[in-house]
């Protein structure tokens, strides 16, 4: 069975298809409807050959934005207008974290990347989410939220207000540009919280340094994520927990404080920091048998292959 699996993020995506090199594309870009899907696909598909594309069977997506900024309905129909016969399988980047780490026995995911978002799910019941509500109300320990909480104390300090560091201004200032120039290169953007997560590895760089403010930021990440983790574990699920996404890669920055705070609420949960893509549950949702028909949306809607006018 020829499969197409998609994994749309907030700073990129990536698409695969079977036996072929996955191709990448742009991230979420956010508009007064929602996010703009149809040209993220031209992009991204471009990559991959067109012979491929047209000869899939499944359709396996995980896509950032589902469950707030943009209706399953009208991605899916997107989708069902590009493969009007294939079977497609449309999931919150959620579902496919989620399958990617704890395969489909279930648990509960943490997916820690431009944005937090968190599930707790056995895949047929349970579908529970923590988080996920964007930068602006949300994503508690996430690139975006780490990197915006540097950038304040990179303004704090150039306005000499407590709790700021000369070093993340010195950073903000190389990366960014005069802090004077800050809102208008912010504000005025639709992919500003890409922008904002790309200012996380600075302050990460700026922890190891041993700057106060920086670590304190790790510190308030770790201890917003163990909290949204909480909220997970209460479902009832197995008492697992998977940490995976891009902001992980920083180890033991973030992840000894979150074991610390964790040993602490949720003595009994096995952790879990498994090396896994969101793109590789697209692709387990694809081939998995017993998952339950129809649509569980926002979460999980599977269209099956059928003769479409």
């Amino acid at each position: 069975m020829s499969v197409l699996a998609i994994d749309i993020g907030g700073t990129g995506s990536r698409a695969a298809l079977t036996g072929e090199e996955p191709a990448t594309g742009p991230g979420v870009s956010v508009g007064p409807d929602g996010i703009r899907v149809a040209p993220l696909l031209d992009e991204l598909l471009a990559g991959l050959p067109t012979a491929g594309l047209s000869a899939v069977a499944t359709v396996s997506v995980g896509m950032s934005g589902l469950l707030g900024l943009t209706p399953p309905d009208a991605v899916l129909a997107e989708l069902r207008r590009r493969w009007p016969h294939a079977r497609i399988l449309l999931a919150s980047d959620a579902v496919t974290a989620a399958a990617a780490a704890l395969g489909l026995d279930g648990g509960a995911v943490l997916a820690v990347g431009t944005g937090v978002v968190g599930l707790a799910t056995d895949f047929r019941e349970v579908w529970r989410r923590a988080d996920g509500w964007g930068h602006l109300l949300g994503d508690e320990g996430g690139g975006a939220w780490i990197g915006l909480a540097g950038l304040r104390a990179a303004v704090r300090e150039h306005d000499s207000r407590p709790g700021g560091s000369p070093v993340l201004l010195a950073a903000a200032e190389r990366l960014l540009g005069p802090a004077e120039s800050l809102p208008s290169r912010l504000y005025t953007r639709d992919d500003r919280a890409g922008v904002l997560a790309s200012f996380a590895p600075a302050v990460a760089d700026a922890a190891r340094a041993g700057d106060a403010i920086a670590l304190e930021i790790w510190r308030d990440a770790a201890e917003a994520l163990a909290a949204t983790a909480g909220a997970l574990l209460a479902a009832p699920v197995a008492q697992r927990l998977a940490v995976i996404g891009g902001v992980t890669g920083v180890g033991a920055l973030l992840l000894d404080p979150l074991r610390e705070r964790l040993a602490q609420t949720a003595p009994d949960v096995e952790l879990l920091t498994p090396a896994v893509r969101p793109l590789d549950g697209a692709l387990l949702l694809a081939d998995a048998d017993g998952l339950p028909a129809g649509a569980h949306p926002p979460y999980l809607t599977i269209d099956p292959a059928g003769d479409r006018p």
